[in-house]
């Protein structure tokens, strides 16, 4: 049914008022309860209970052993390679399509960044153009779970066995995603995790590590905790470790959406389906798809294809102009890795990433946690845009 109803751009009341959509960060009591405690406590970083217990519920929320909390993503990825012992002229396989830190964590470890392309289905690192990637200088393979939906762990973990590599999952944007019935994070040798600001859990800045490997385990530890062993004296200090901790600060925050996470979860899980399957629907759109044994997508992005050709021609910039007019919160994405300026790709052309860096629109996490009738308003706006796509084409702008 073609919506009868103007557009914004046109001189309408916008559907969605952004006030509307679930704030984020979210905005919790609890959280200044647990704040409260840890300020009250005289142990604010080192040896605070509210670091040991978010690493054991957070292992336990992911099906993992053991989790080392630290300062965030990025910090993490690089600890687990420092941990592999990597050096100059080592490689690491990483997707195209994703963000910089996978490729500058690579580099601070003295790395090669291989740049592979990425499955047109799930927008994740391709497992065929991988395998045609890996040489004898291969050390290790980063799947990352691009907008939270698992990439094919099965195909990695069996490239890893089979060519003698650790698989370093990318989980930044993954929290609570499963894939065969586990959740992803400690299916390769380690998992690394983000709690900046916009992930789905946060507690600003933050990340965390986990593995199921007791021996990489600690030596992460050694490396992220100046050092020391996890049950040495303080001052006995094995190597010339950093300091890449996370403080009981962004802990107690973390350890407040604990309970609440999984609920979040599956609403977002709920959420993400509807609008799959409505966007879909519409002439023009696609959004990415999933592998069969993936049993729920984390969605901090929700991430479509745009073709202006269903769209009488509409570009890009201006569909985005038109939907973000109409109250949704909807931006471009990433850039394909290889055109950054600190990026050596010489391998095989980037096909399929470049043209979805072309089409992506995405949709943030907090999105989907609103309540269904405003999605429908989002769904709504997407089918107006297309009904007027040419009185935006006529229409006066910047």
């Amino acid at each position: 049914m073609t919506p009868s109803r103007p557009l914004a751009l046109l001189g309408a009341r916008p559907r969605i008022d952004r006030s509307e959509w679930p704030s984020w960060p979210p905005r919790r009591a609890e959280f200044k309860a647990a704040l409260e405690k840890v300020l009250a406590d005289d142990q604010w970083g080192l040896g605070s209970d509210a670091v040991s217990q978010f690493e054991a519920a957070f292992a336990a929320a992911h099906d993992a052993t053991y989790c080392l909390s630290l300062a965030n993503g990025t910090v993490a990825l690089y600890a687990a390679l420092a941990a592999l012992d990597i050096r100059p002229g080592d490689e690491v396989i990483v997707p195209a399509y994703t963000f910089m830190a996978s490729v500058s964590a690579v580099l601070r470890a003295g790395a090669t960044a291989v740049l592979a392309d990425i499955d047109p289905l799930t927008f994740n690192l391709d497992p065929e153009d991988t395998a045609s990637r890996i040489n004898g200088r291969t050390r290790a393979i980063m799947p990352v779970h691009i907008g939270g939906n698992p990439a094919d762990m099965d195909r990695f973990l069996s490239l890893g066995s089979e060519h003698g590599l650790a698989v370093i999952e990318d989980a930044a944007q993954a929290h609570g995603a499963i894939y065969g019935g586990r959740k992803v994070g400690a299916q390769g040798l380690a998992g690394t995790f983000s709690f900046q600001s916009s992930k789905n859990m946060t507690a600003g800045e933050g990340g965390a590590l986990l593995t199921n490997d007791h021996a990489f385990y600690e030596k992460v530890y050694e490396l992220a905790n100046c050092g020391r062993t996890p049950e040495g004296p303080a001052f006995m200090h094995l190597s010339a470790g950093l300091n890449l901790r996370l403080s009981a600060f962004q802990a107690a925050v973390l350890n407040a959406q604990l309970e609440p996470f999984e609920s979040e979860a599956e609403l977002r899980e709920s959420n993400g389906r509807f609008l799959e399957e409505a966007l879909n629907g519409i002439p023009g759109i696609r959004c990415a798809g999933r592998y069969a044994r993936t049993g729920r997508n984390a969605y901090h992005l929700l991430i479509f294809r745009y073709d202006p050709g269903a769209f009488a021609g509409l570009p890009k910039t201006r569909f985005l102009e038109a939907l973000m007019a109409e109250g949704v919160v909807a931006t471009d994405g990433y850039r394909p890795l290889q055109e950054l300026p600190f990026v050596n790709h010489t391998g095989a052309p980037l096909p399929v990433t470049e043209q979805l860096c072309r089409d992506q629109v995405w949709l943030r996490q907090f999105e989907l946690l609103a309540d269904r009738p405003l999605l429908e308003r989002l769904v709504e706006a997407i089918q107006a845009i297309q009904a007027h796509a040419d009185l935006l084409l006529e229409a006066p702008h910047d």
